[in-house]
């Protein structure tokens, strides 16, 4: 019995200290875990922190980079305000060429050369208003082409003011030619006169002019040296033109293929004051065009009928009246049907530094409904080529009874009427 409660003592101390060498264990492996978890809650607490360090690190450049942004906006938007507020000059420096087979003495010498314009052109706009003007320097006088003032009230109204374009016929120019059809020396192309018109687009379809202009570019209606025709005065002739109204209407019709037509409507009425009898007489005109594109094609055609009525001394005949322009008077028909007519075809081109080309013929036909008058004809046929700030024109040039083509004036029984006359021009001009 002793010898079995040994052994029973012996066991229970054996299971005591096994128990007890577990629990120890045990004690130590929780507070290795609980250590292992406190250093894993201080490295997240330090993973946070750097996150957080790092967004904040992160808005910071945003914002940053967002105030850059805005300061990159405000420089552009500044530098095009200025861009745009601002008044720029060009202009043009002319060389010409030409022979005449009525000129004797320049048929000897094969022709002549020599400066032909210098211009100044200002063109920007400040505080919103515009401004739009040109003065050139000729071998024999210098002229205003234009100057107007003008203001967007929207963009679809526009209003000059000054010396401006007047509406009359295809805008801006019926020829593409630099000797122009015979419009142009009656005075209903390329016309510049004093006063205030409205330019009028409602839409894409549709343009209107509305004008009131008081008189020429120059009140000194004495004056030939000027670029555009006018009624001048001088000798026995007396008038002048005033108070005279602009409509014009143009449709825009798209054809589809890159090609487009214009059909317009132009009207001008106003008086025309003799000083030597002190009477306003009257004058008018209308005109219809026609301006369709097919391509690299242009067909052009215009008719016109214009009127001059002045009131004359006694023995001044009504059925002329003196306009003049470059330093030159001239008599022409007061009373007339004119048909123009243009063509062209314009070229793409990659020879050297020419870009392009456009070759034309055009042609005008004066019918005067007046007594001892007869028909005028001119008749252009040329290129005019692009290479740079280079645009030269080449143009022959023949008339029949026409002013600058060898004739005394347009829609003359004259001496010339039933001769022809022809001209070889080259105008060389450099533009900036």
């Amino acid at each position: 019995m002793n010898h079995h409660l040994c052994k029973l003592f012996g066991a229970a101390i054996l299971a005591t200290a096994v128990s007890t060498s577990f629990a120890s264990a045990e004690e130590d492996e929780a507070e290795l875990l609980k250590q292992q978890i406190e250093a894993m809650q201080q490295q997240l607490l330090e993973m946070q922190q750097q996150l957080g360090e790092l967004r904040e690190e992160r808005d910071r450049e945003r914002d940053e980079r967002e105030e850059i942004e805005t300061r990159i906006v405000e420089v552009e938007e500044s530098v095009t305000e200025e861009d745009a507020d601002g008044i720029d000059v060009g202009g043009a420096v002319r060389l010409n060429v030409w022979w005449q087979d009525y000129n004797d003495q320049r048929k000897d010498r094969y022709g002549d050369f020599e400066l032909e314009l210098f211009r100044v052109n200002f063109r920007g706009e400040v505080g919103n208003v515009i401004l739009d003007a040109e003065w050139r320097r000729y071998n024999d006088f210098q002229a205003i082409h234009h100057a107007w003032v003008g203001y967007d009230f929207s963009d679809e109204l526009q209003m000059q003011l000054g010396i401006s374009r007047v509406p009359f016929g295809i805008l801006p120019y019926m020829s593409h030619s630099f000797w122009f059809t015979g419009n142009y020396y009656l005075g209903y192309e390329d016309d510049y006169d004093t006063g205030v018109q409205f330019i009028h687009t409602p839409s894409d379809d549709w343009t209107f002019h509305y004008g009131f202009f008081k008189n020429p570019e120059y009140s000194n209606d004495a004056r030939a040296d000027r670029y555009s025709f006018d009624l001048v005065t001088g000798g026995d002739q007396g008038n002048t033109e005033t108070n005279q109204l602009n409509f014009r209407a143009e449709r825009h019709i798209d054809l589809g293929d890159d090609s487009r037509m214009d059909v317009g409507l132009s009207l001008q009425a106003g008086q025309m004051y003799n000083r030597i009898t002190e009477r306003n007489g009257d004058r008018w005109a209308i005109g219809g065009h026609l301006d369709s594109y097919f391509g690299p094609w242009n067909l052009r055609l215009q008719a016109l009928r214009y009127e001059y009525s002045p009131k004359n001394p006694e023995g001044v005949s009504d059925d002329f009246v003196q306009k003049g322009a470059f330093a030159f008077p001239f008599m022409m028909a007061a009373k007339a049907n004119t048909y123009t007519y243009s063509i062209s075809r314009s070229f793409d081109l990659d020879w050297g530094p020419i870009t392009w080309a456009n070759c034309y013929n055009e042609g005008t036909y004066v019918d005067p409904d007046v007594d001892n008058g007869a028909n005028s004809v001119q008749s252009v046929t040329g290129c005019s080529v692009a290479a740079g700030g280079v645009f030269a024109y080449f143009d022959w040039i023949t008339g029949r009874n026409m002013w600058f083509a060898g004739g005394d004036g347009i829609g003359l029984d004259a001496t010339t009427a039933g001769r022809w006359d022809s001209r070889f021009n080259i105008n060389i001009g450099y533009y900036f």
